[in-house]
This record gives structure tokens, C-alpha cells and sequence, in this order.
């Protein structure tokens, strides 16, 4: 049950993001954003900000940096008029008033006044509502998010002022203002920006700096107006004001430099550029409409048609070249006409054929596009009669389909209902074949290997590393440890004992592969594996144990054949690839609705997952196998309620080791040996020697148990990684330093033989 929650909060997850993200940004482009900017007497601007916004939306963000925190320091040299020093910035953002307007009141510019709701300022919102925003303040910008859900059909609007943002030379008074910013996220179709003065000046001047698409111009001797089409997101606009000093009386910023001349040259530099640069286009566009011309005549298509058409026209009224190109592309007009026609009769014979076998959605909507490319209205409509009918016979195959499809989705998940019912309920039983709530004694003498394959039905490192302990357990290895440090041997006692297969790969890791002379160190255990050799080495040995393991309890007679599983884990997959096939090659064709298919994904997900994680449960244990997992499940729970026994209830102390075994691999090691140092540090009245042997043997256990773990994973990462570094080596740190080995003799150490 456990894995099935995790399932479902990650999709959970998933589906709140897929719903919630980018909830505030326009699916296609910014329709309108207007601004009218009012230049005040004390050198600060008055702003206000209309947005028209397109597709669907909760509401606006909108970032307003007002200060350059990078920018130099402002100096009266030429080079800093360029607008990039601090003498450009704006002192702090006040004033600050959020409202909209209808969209159907809202017919140009000189509406941005027209005002019909003012919002309130809250701490936080959600999606959905209306009439609030959020404001965030710093000391350079301030974030607005407005929420204004798009069924409202309003026109959003901010206004502010920006402080000391005129700068006062010795000769003029001039504002230099980036009024879109560069972090802007959508297209603009059509943005412009009204400026007024506090008063008249027959000699003020404007300058823009942007895309050469922008266009600007003085009204009257008070009002100067910009306009620029289909901007770019993350386009910077710049509005360049000079005029005359006197009508900002009460500005405080001054540079105390003349600026005129400055200004003058700068601006003239820049539009002798622009200017260039509007050349260069004009020649490359001529270049390209002409070469175009002649793929056209080359080649007649109604590709090509088009393509020459749009670049022709795209050239300016002056070009001595237009009107011959657009002559040209007229004579090629009935060639044209009768390719595309061949065209559209291919098209056609490709969808009808094989009893319409490759019509779909996509391949007729191309073929829309296709008719719609041409300019023979006659042939248009004939064809567009035809789509007609292919969309209607579409439909039909696509409820064919579907309605398969989901005969076929119903039929397997009727099946895999029923097979997942029944494994649940055997799930269930097989948990609760052993009617007591506790099995205090251990219910086998089975090794930990063939423990932990019982309960898993796999092999793992955990088993390898039980088995050590079991063999400490055994007294056929004993330890030793230096009680300065944290360095442990383990010493073979027995060399004539006789244990099974996986023991005796044990066994031969520790005391051939990694020690010798019956001794193991702990340390170099951990190290071994960091070279690429020594690694597959050892995991080639780790893998012979859970081989091993495997056959041992094959003898046992715990499972069955795992056939019908298998066939069960199959049918799942299959029925979850179906089940996506239909949410998109099916429901989408149909409904278009991503919300819809989302929603049915997420549902045969969930179903699916949950097919999957039973069948994964169930181990397919024969009744011995049952009987065997169901008294080693009631152990775990005795082992897990160690702490919750009085005393008296305990187990002998002389077991807890051999209880730390078999808890290591039923994964509730921490707990009992928790409970264990717990009982050592307040009982008195039990021998103090035992007492000790046995903390010391916790302490140990655990040790071993990570040295074992460690070096395994090494290995495993040292083999990951063997191809990409020479060295070969991963990770981890050894107690020792320097690669040196003690000297055994200087090492005082506590021995695991009483």
C-alpha cells in the first residue's frame, strides 16, 4: 500500500503543475500594450500602462525595473550619454494604482484614462479571482501580479510614478527611459506610448532606440508619440526626450555637464546606423524576393508562388524592382494553377486509398492547407467540398476506432480487475496464514540468504552481508576491534567448517579474495573495490552467492512456476500502452481537449499502476512457501514491538545477536538494537560481562554490516564509472589515511571469544 501512495501523490503532483503552471502567462500574444507617460515638473514621470492581452489567462504579471544596478558611474564624458550610467536611473516607484477598463470602451490610446474597477492590493490571491493584485517591492524594480481571469474581457492597467527620472544638464533637461524593459515575455502586436511635457518647447526633439520596424513623431509642441508592430518578447524599447530645461523647474537631478552637443552627436551616430542598417535590409530583401522570382519560374509551385508573392510585397513602394518581379510572378500563374492542381489530386488519391486506410487528422489538415494555398477559386471550393467529406467519413473511423479500442481497454481491465482481486486476496491471506500476532522463536533454521529470498523472492546485498553476521553468530569467524579507532578484523576460526554454497562464497571473499591468513580488514574490505579489477571481481563473487542462493532455495520448495505472473505483469503493460494509444491517437483526434485526455491519463495511469504493484506483491509462494513467510512476517512483527515488552518478556540475551540477523534482513535492525543498548543500559541485575560482550556485539554488528554495504556499492560504482575515469575510483573516505597499514601487534583490541 505504501508504493501505491507514493504513485499517487506523484501524480498528484504531476497533475497539480500540469494545471496550475504558467496559469498567468498569454498562450499567444500581448494584442495591445499601451503607455501614456506624463513628464511632471519635479523631474519625475507619471505612467500609465494599458494591456489588451490575447487567449487564456487568470491575470498579468508585469516586472518594472526602474534602476540599473549595474550601471557606471555618470562622469560628463561622451561616452556616458549613451544611457548605461547611473544618472539614468529612477529613485523609487510611488503612486501606484491598478484598474481596468471594458475592451469593448477601449478603442485607442486616449482611452487609458477611461477608468471602470480599481483593484485592491492584497498579501496573496489564487486563480480565479478578480479585482486584486500582488506587489512586490525593491529597492530597483517592483513586481506586479494582477488577477483578471480573461471571461472578464477587461483591459488591465497600472499606474505609478517614477521618481527623479529627468536629468537636468547646464542647457537642456532631457528623459531617457526604457519603457518596455528587456524581460517583456510575450509578442506585442501593437505597442505604443504617448509622451507629454509639463509644458511647451517648439524645440523639443525625440529619438527611439529598438527594432528599425519602430516609428516616431512629434504631435505638437507638448505631445510626442511612438509606435512599434509585432515586437518580440524580451525586446528593449527606448524613448530618448530633450527639451528645454525651464519646464522642469522643480527636477532635483542634475549633471551639472552641458548635454546638448553630447546628445545631438550621440543620437546621429546612432540613427546614421540605423539608417545604414535599414539599407542593408532593404538590399538583402531585394536579393532574396529576387532570387525567389527565379525558383519560381525555374520551378512552378505553389510554394514557391507564394513564397515570391510574400517577399515582393514586403518590399518597399520605391524599389525600381518591385513592379517587374511582381510581372514575373504573373506570368508564371497558370503553370502554377495547374501544379497545384496535380498536387491536390495526388493528395486526395493518397488519403482514399486503400479504403481510406491513411486518412487521419494531421494528414487532412495538411491537405486543408493545401487547398487553401492556392488562388483558383474554383478548384477551392470543389476540393473544400471534398475535405468536408473526408472530415464526416474521418469521424465515422475515428468512433470505429475508439469504439475498439475501448471495447478492448474494458475487456483487459475487466481481466486484470478480477486477476487483481484475487492476487490482493491471496496477498492478504498469505500474510495472515499464521494466526498469532507473534512468533517469538525463529520459525526456521534457515540461513539469511534464503530468509531474505523468502520474503523478497531476490537476492541482495543485505543477504550477503546477514550471512557474515550468521557466521560470526555461528563462532565460525570471530572479530577484532582497536577501541582507539573504528578499524575491525574478522578472523576465520573454523577453516574445517562445512556450510552451504553462499557461505562458502562468503567465505572466500573474505578470507582469499580480500584477506589472507584467515584475517579480514574491515578497512580494506570497504577499499577494495575501487579499482575497476578488484570491483568486478567482487561482484562477480557477490553474484555467484545470489546464484547460489537461488538454487538453495530452489531445494526448499518455497515457490511455484512464475508463469501466469509474468503473463499477468505483461497484460498490464499492454493494456497501459493501449490505453495511452487511445488518449492520443483517439480521444485527442477527436475532442482536441488536452484537459480531458489529462484527466483519462492520469485515471488509466492510477488503475494501471495499481494492476502492477499487486502483481508485484504477489510472489507466487507454494503453501509450505506461505506458511514459512507468514510466521517470519509474525517474527517481524515481534521484533518491531521489541521495545513496547516488559522485561520479564524478553528474549535471552544470549539470542539477541542472532535476533540482530535475522532483523538486518527483514529491515528492522535500528529498532531492535535500539531497544537492545536500551535494556543493556538499565538492567544491573544480569552478569556484567554478558552485558558488555553483547553492547560491544551491537556496536559491531552494525559496523559490519555498513563496511559490507559499502564495499559492495563501491564496487558497483567503480564498474559504472570505469569508462569515463582511469582512475576508477568513487566516493568515500577510509579511517587510516595514507593507504599505510597498522602494524597488527601495536593495535590493542577487544576479541568477540568469551
Amino acid at each position: 500500500m505504501k508504493k501505491i501512495k507514493i504513485v499517487l501523490i506523484f501524480i498528484s503532483i504531476i497533475l497539480a503543475f500540469l494545471l496550475t503552471n504558467n496559469v498567468f502567462a498569454v498562450e499567444e500574444t500581448t494584442k495591445i500594450l499601451y503607455q501614456d507617460i506624463t513628464i511632471n515638473e519635479d523631474g519625475s514621470i507619471t505612467v500609465k500602462e494599458a494591456a489588451w492581452l490575447n487567449g487564456e489567462y487568470n491575470g498579468r504579471v508585469r516586472d518594472i525595473d526602474y534602476r540599473n544596478n549595474y550601471a557606471t558611474t555618470f562622469t560628463g564624458i561622451y561616452s556616458n550619454f549613451a544611457g548605461n550610467t547611473d544618472i539614468y536611473n529612477g529613485t523609487a516607484m510611488k503612486d501606484i494604482k491598478v484598474y481596468d477598463i471594458s475592451q469593448e470602451n477601449f478603442n485607442s490610446i486616449y482611452d487609458i484614462d477611461k477608468v471602470e474597477h480599481v483593484y485592491e492590493k492584497v498579501e496573496s490571491s489564487s486563480n480565479g479571482k478578480y479585482g486584486v493584485y500582488e506587489l512586490t517591492q525593491r529597492s530597483s524594480s517592483t513586481d506586479f501580479k494582477i488577477y483578471c481571469p480573461n471571461d472578464k474581457n477587461k483591459v488591465m492597467c497600472i499606474e505609478y510614478t517614477i521618481t527623479d527620472a529627468v536629468v537636468v544638464h547646464n542647457d537642456v533637461a532631457e528623459l531617457y527611459w526604457n519603457v518596455l524593459g528587456d524581460y517583456y515575455e510575450e509578442d506585442i502586436s501593437d505597442f505604443q506610448v504617448l509622451i507629454h511635457l509639463p509644458g511647451e518647447d517648439s524645440d523639443v526633439r525625440i529619438w527611439t532606440h529598438g527594432p528599425l520596424t519602430g516609428e516616431n513623431k512629434i504631435i505638437d509642441s507638448k505631445t510626442l508619440y511612438f509606435e512599434d508592430k509585432n515586437v518580440d518578447n524580451y525586446t528593449s524599447e527606448t524613448v530618448r526626450v530633450m527639451f528645454n530645461k525651464d519646464i522642469v523647474p522643480l527636477a532635483t537631478k542634475k549633471s551639472n555637464v552641458d548635454g546638448k552637443e553630447n546628445i545631438l552627436k550621440y543620437e546621429q551616430m546612432m540613427a546614421d546606423t540605423a539608417n545604414s542598417e535599414r539599407e542593408k535590409a532593404k538590399l538583402e530583401l531585394e536579393n532574396e524576393a529576387s532570387q525567389a522570382v527565379l525558383d519560381l519560374e525555374e520551378s512552378p509551385s505553389i510554394y514557391y508562388y507564394n513564397y515570391a508573392l510574400e517577399l515582393v510585397n514586403d518590399l518597399d513602394d520605391t524599389s525600381q524592382e518591385k513592379q517587374n518581379f511582381l510581372e514575373r510572378i504573373e506570368k508564371t500563374k497558370e503553370l502554377v494553377n495547374e501544379d497545384w492542381k496535380e498536387d491536390l489530386k495526388y493528395s486526395l488519391e493518397s488519403l482514399t486509398d486503400s479504403n481510406y486506410m491513411f486518412l487521419n487528422k494531421s494528414r487532412l489538415e495538411d491537405f486543408k492547407e493545401e487547398i487553401e494555398e492556392g488562388f483558383d477559386e474554383e478548384t477551392k471550393e470543389e476540393y473544400l467540398t471534398i475535405y468536408k467529406k473526408l472530415e464526416g467519413i474521418l469521424k465515422v473511423k475515428q468512433a470505429e476506432t475508439r469504439r475498439y479500442f475501448t471495447i478492448f481497454v474494458i475487456i483487459t481491465n475487466v481481466v486484470l480487475g478480477v486477476f487483481a482481486i484475487y492476487k490482493l486476496i491471496k496477498i492478504i491471506n498469505e500474510r495472515h496464514k499464521f494466526k498469532g500476532r507473534y512468533y517469538r522463536d525463529f520459525p526456521s533454521e534457515d540461513n539469511p540468504n534464503v530468509l531474505e529470498y523468502l520474503m523478497k523472492r531476490k537476492s541482495t546485498n543485505i543477504g550477503f552481508s546477514a550471512t557474515i553476521l550468521n557466521l560470526i553468530n555461528k563462532k565460525v569467524i570471530s572479530y577484532e576491534k582497536n577501541p582507539k579507532g573504528e578499524d575491525i578484523t574478522l578472523i576465520r576460526e573454523n577453516e574445517n567448517y562445512i556450510g552451504t554454497s553462499a557461505e562458502a562464497a562468503v567465505l572466500d571473499v573474505l578470507f582469499n579474495m580480500v584477506g589472507k591468513d584467515n584475517r579480514c580488514n574491515m578497512t580494506r574490505l570497504k577499499n577494495y573495490g575501487r579499482s575497476t579489477n578488484n570491483a568486478k571481481r567482487l561482484i562477480k563473487k557477490v553474484d555467484e552467492f545470489k546464484k547460489v542462493t537461488k538454487e538453495e532455495v530452489g531445494f526448499k520448495e518455497y515457490f511455484k512456476g512464475n508463469g501466469l505472473a509474468v503473463a499477468y505483469i505483461i497484460l498490464t503493460n499492454v493494456n497501459h500502452v493501449f490505453s495511452l494509444f487511445m488518449a492520443f491517437g483517439v480521444f485527442y483526434g477527436l475532442t482536441n481537449c488536452g484537459l480531458q485526455v489529462l484527466t483519462y491519463l492520469i485515471g488509466v495511469t492510477i488503475i494501471n499502476a495499481i494492476y502492477l504493484i499487486i502483481g508485484l506483491k504477489d510472489k507466487n509462494r507454494t503453501l509450505k512457501g506461505k506458511e514459512e513467510y507468514s510466521k517470519w512476517l509474525a517474527h517481524k512483527r515481534f521484533l518491531k514491538d521489541f521495545s513496547n515488552f516488559d522485561e520479564k518478556d524478553l528474549p535471552e540475551i544470549t539470542l539477541w545477536e542472532k535476533y540482530l540477523v535475522t532483523a538486518t534482513v527483514l529491515g528492522c535492525a535500528d529498532k531492535v538494537e535500539k531497544r537492545m543498548k536500551m535494556y543493556i543500559t538499565d538492567t544491573s541485575d544480569i552478569d556484567t560481562n554478558l552485558l558488555i560482550y553483547q553492547s560491544i556485539n551491537l556496536g559491531i554488528t552494525r559496523e559490519l554490516n555498513n563496511s559490507i554495504q559499502t564495499a559492495i556499492h563501491t564496487s558497483s560504482a567503480s564498474i559504472n564509472t570505469s569508462s569515463y575515469s582511469s582512475g576508477g575510483g568513487f566516493g568515500g573516505g577510509s579511517s587510516g589515511g595514507g593507504g599505510r597499514r597498522r602494524p597488527e601487534a601495536a593495535v590493542e583490541v577487544v576479541s568477540s571469544k568469551v
